[in-house]
């Protein structure tokens, strides 16, 4: 019998607001092999960014530990309360610092939101288009 896949959200484009939010989209919430927390991986999911806190799955909203990850300093993730696998997630990012990019753009800190889509969050044409490659 097959080993069931823990369930996965995935920030994607569409989704994924604020000025730098986009240096986010690919990356997932994942539960961890134990399932006694969730994970906020790179778009590589065996590349785990921060890791929720306590020893179970949490069950009221939390916020991962911070992190920096492509140009952003001190990323913070908070997630809504938990909902089923299968069902979109909704949560917040901020961090305390952007990176500095030609034309300019606003630095320093940043926040957004995001709805974290159930699933592999690849989209129809994404799908489409890995499958050719």
């Amino acid at each position: 019998m097959p080993t069931p896949t823990p369930p996965e959200w995935t920030l994607n484009a569409k989704h994924t607001h604020g000025t730098f939010g986009q240096l986010l989209v690919g990356c997932h919430i994942i539960e961890n092999s134990t399932n006694t927390a969730y994970q906020f991986t790179q778009p590589n999911v065996n590349n785990v960014l921060a890791t929720s806190t306590g020893t179970t799955l949490p069950t009221a909203a939390f916020t991962f530990p911070a992190f920096d990850y492509n140009g952003l300093t001190g990323v913070s993730i908070s997630m809504d309360t938990p909902v089923a696998a299968g069902t979109n997630w909704r949560g917040t990012w901020s961090c305390t610092d952007s990176p500095r990019m030609h034309p300019p753009q606003p630095t320093g800190p940043q926040s957004g939101d995001f709805t974290a889509q159930a699933g592999s969050g690849l989209g129809e044409d994404e799908a489409a288009s890995s499958a050719k490659a």
